[in-house]
This record gives structure tokens, sequence and C-alpha cells, in this order.
């Protein structure tokens, strides 16, 4: 039975570090092993989740052709909304309840990356309040609880690369003055939610635009459910969600993406998107716990 990473799974954390690296291709195939291994040798009680983008799981194992990743392209939606394509090659979520850990861990992984990548992204994430969006809202609250977790999540038993999960990250920058200065029930009319107890609007209540309206896609009558662990990040000068998700299958991520920038025969876009940008966009694949160890063991 493949084991997936366990950290995709591990809920307790409150303290996270995002970080995204570009590999110098031109270096040794060994080279680049060694030092993805080294990175993913620490001694701490850290949750660390390590994918790769396509060019390199495909150049780390010629195999992985078969899986179904993709590069992540810009998407250019209705009325000129965009989420921005940043394909990177690396990714590493750090998360544990003990921010000097995760700090420790991020500096012993970069200090093996350095030598092979160029840091694209370095990124501190936390939890807000009672698991909140920094717009207010509950982020999650239509997450799969286990045993549906994995079975949306990886791709399943019996299949090549099982245990495995396909992912996707985006940096949501939040124009938070702009959402603010709305009434609290308009604000709930852009989510699809109330805001302070997270309840799901029914019927004529729910707008066909709103978030949660745009991102409840079926097809062929199967739920294109994902397994979301996005965090909150901000500071004085930048504040949004580093949106990080997992799926069985890519459909699930551009089913939903092409309902929010309007690219289906309706032509509606997500409310949301008026008051957030997404300023980065990969896609990825975590490996089984088996599967990593084969990858960057050097031949």
């Amino acid at each position: 039975m493949s084991i997936p990473q366990p950290g995709i799974f591990v809920e307790t954390s409150n303290q996270f570090y995002f970080l995204e690296y570009q590999i110098n291709h031109g270096l040794p195939l060994a080279e680049i092993k060694q030092q993805l291994a080294k990175a993913l040798d620490i001694a701490n009680d850290v949750n660390i989740v390590i994918a790769f983008g396509k060019s390199l799981i495909n150049k780390l194992e010629a195999s992985s052709i078969s899986l179904e990743l993709e590069e992540f392209k810009t998407i250019k939606g209705v009325k000129e909304f965009c989420a921005k394509g940043t394909q990177r090659d690396v990714l590493f979520w750090i998360h544990s309840q003990n921010i000097g850990k995760n700090f420790d861990a991020m500096m012993t992984i970069h200090n093996s990356m350095k030598s092979i990548s160029i840091a694209a992204l370095d990124l501190h994430g936390f939890t807000y309040h009672d698991d909140r969006d920094l717009i207010g809202f509950v982020d999650g609250s239509a997450n799969p609880k286990l045993p549906e977790q994995h079975q949306v999540a990886l791709i399943p038993q019996g299949k090549e690369y099982a245990g495995g999960s396909y992912m996707l990250t985006q940096k949501w920058c939040h124009n938070l003055p702009k959402f603010n200065k709305m009434p609290i029930t308009e604000q709930e009319q852009v989510v699809g939610r109330t805001k302070i107890d997270s309840i799901e609007l029914e019927g004529n209540d729910m707008p066909i635009n709103s978030h949660v309206s745009r991102t409840d896609v079926k097809v062929n009558g199967e739920a294109m459910k994902i397994y979301r662990r996005s965090a909150p990040f901000g500071n004085t000068s930048e504040s949004g969600l580093y949106f990080l998700s997992f799926a069985c299958e890519m459909q699930r991520f551009t089913s939903q993406l092409n309902r929010m920038y309007g690219l289906t025969d309706d032509g509606i876009h997500d409310k949301l998107i008026e008051f957030s940008s997404a300023q980065t966009g990969s896609y990825w694949f975590a490996p089984s716990m088996d599967d990593l160890k084969r990858i960057i063991q050097v031949n």
C-alpha cells in the first residue's frame, strides 16, 4: 500500500512556511537529487511536504511523463481578469505549532537548496482567528473529512503513482479596503456564506456568481471536490491567502478555475476575483513516500 506524505493531512498546525524554488536545470542530475535529499533530512518534529513541477519531476524520473501533471499557464478570463502563471520547480510546505522549529527547518532546506536553485517565493502563513481568511470568512468550511479526504486528494491504490497527489498553489492578494467597504450582507453575497457562523446560503439567497456557486462543480455527475490547506499571510504592504490544495486528478482544478474566470458557456465569473488577484500559480505533484524516496535517490 502506497503511503502519502503524512504532512498533507495534519490539520493541527497554526504556523506555516511556503517555499518555491526554480532549479538550475544545467546542473548534473545527481547533484540536484543529492541536495533535495539533504533538504529533507531534518530531525525535528515539523511537517514537511515536498512537491515537484512537471519539468523537474520528468527530469528526475522519466516514467513520470505518464502523470496528468501540467504546467500552470496564465489564465485570461472575462473582463480582463487573470490568474498569473508562475510555474516553479519545487515546493516545500513546512508547518507545525512552533514557529521557531518551522524557521529552523526552513533555513535547513534553504541552505541545501540555494546551491542548485533560486528562491522564487518565501512566505510565512498563519492561522487567523478561528480558521478565517483575512476577509473575515471561515476558510475551508466545506473541506472533506476523513476518510473522504484521501479519496479526494490521492491517486487511488492500484494506479501508477498511487498515494501521490496533484496540487495547485496560488498567492492571492486581497484588496481588503475595497472588500471591507461593503456591508456584511453584500460580503456574504460575494462569498456565498454567512460571515459569522459560515452557513452556506440557500435557494434564491445564493447568487449564481458567488464564490461558493462558482466553485461547486460537477462533471458527468461527479463533484469536483478538492482538499484545501490554504493559509493567510500579511504585512503592511500586502495581505491575502496562499491557496494550497490537493486533488486526485487535474480536472478538479481546471474545472473550478474555468468557472471562476468566466470561461464556461454561461460566461459568469466569480464575484470574489473582483476583490482578490492571483499573483502566482503553479501545479505540482506530491509523490507518495516510497515514490519520493525512489525519485530523489542517486543511482
